[in-house]
């Protein structure tokens, strides 16, 4: 089952049954970024929140750990051959945990990159990084989703959200300590990074919305080193034009590497 299946069964909202989910109330496994959960343990836990005995197909179907992790290949396969309807993205507002998303970060760079970390749960993230990446950087993960209502069709969302910092307070990214400011966000359903030009944003508004569009998910899906140009309006001072940057988490390095030189290239016309 899916989680918009349960969420239906349950007559409560999908983000409710992610939070559940995660958290461990139910009985869910996850398909690389994507929770699913058997049919016959959803009915036997939904029983048993009922005040009822599991029914006997319930009872005698609980898989051994060697059959749910060849479940979860086999639907990896699946998944990976044939991509949820035909390509185009669903509705995602799966929240990872920040350690998660960092963990993920790590991973996608390897170990030949990252020379030192602070702690996996910190944010902001200071990592120093192997030539040719900058060397010391504080990075600002956020997760890039697309929760239902309120944005377009397949665009993604960051929320910044600066620690420290409340509602109806404006915020600006630590620039102390001589190190590169990123300003990323990840699409776990997708497995991209999506890189902005954090120097271009500046006393924002809390939980200030940042967006990507569709376009440059799919096609960083695809393999692609994808760019999207955006028009800021602020409310003083010029427009400017933003390149963004989006890639899967294998091509991270390079991207990061591009987003430097964009970066420099502005600083240069400015």
């Amino acid at each position: 089952m899916t989680i918009r299946e349960v969420a239906d069964a349950l007559k409560v909202a999908e983000k409710t049954v992610y939070a559940m989910a995660s958290e461990g109330e139910i009985p869910a496994f996850r398909v690389r970024s994507q929770w699913r959960i058997r049919r016959v343990d959803f009915e036997a836990w939904l029983a048993k929140q009922l005040g009822h005995e599991p029914t006997g197909a319930a009872q005698t179907s609980q898989s051994s750990p060697a059959d749910e992790r060849r479940e979860v290949a086999e639907k990896n396969d699946s998944q990976s051959a044939i991509p949820e309807s035909g390509g185009h993205i669903d509705d995602s507002w799966e929240r990872l945990p920040q350690e998660e998303l960092q963990h993920r970060l790590v991973s996608a760079l390897g170990a030949s990159v990252v020379k030192v970390h602070s702690q996996m749960d910190a944010k902001p993230f200071e990592i120093d990084l192997a030539p040719p990446l900058p060397h010391r950087v504080r990075i600002y993960l956020y997760n890039a989703t697309r929760p239902p209502g309120g944005r377009p069709l397949g665009e993604h969302k960051i929320q910044l959200i600066v620690p420290g910092k409340g509602r109806g307070e404006r915020a600006s990214f630590n620039n102390d300590g001589g190190r590169i400011v990123l300003l990323m966000g990840y699409a776990a359903d997708e497995d991209v990074f999506i890189l902005w030009d954090a120097g271009l944003y500046s006393e924002f508004a809390w939980s200030r919305n940042v967006q990507v569009k569709a376009e440059t998910i799919i096609e960083a899906s695809a393999g692609k080193l994808a760019t999207q140009e955006r028009q800021l309006r602020p409310a003083t001072g010029k427009a400017t034009v933003e390149t963004v940057l989006a890639v899967k988490s294998r091509r991270l390095a390079e991207a990061i590497i591009r987003r430097m030189e964009l970066t420099r290239e502005r600083l240069l016309k400015d």
